[in-house]
């Protein structure tokens, strides 16, 4: 797939919005992170960070980390 910088920011924007508090990236090697911060003293020992190949993915890979799984 050939995404336009367009269609990645309108992914990153619904991942965003789906994902409060959590910063959207996408590498130019074509993979995706997630990185949230600053954590707050309850949450340090949580995990602040996701990646994956793909949006879906990602979403995935945030519900796992905020469910603590």
């Amino acid at each position: 797939m050939n995404a336009t910088s367009q269609d990645i920011e309108q992914v990153k924007e619904q991942l965003r919005a789906q994902f409060p508090g959590w910063s959207i990236i996408r590498t130019d090697r074509g993979r995706w992170w997630a990185t949230r911060g600053p954590l707050v003293r309850a949450e340090l020992n949580e995990e602040a960070s996701a990646d994956a190949d793909t949006p879906e993915e990602l979403a995935e890979a945030i519900r796992a980390v905020s469910s603590g799984r």
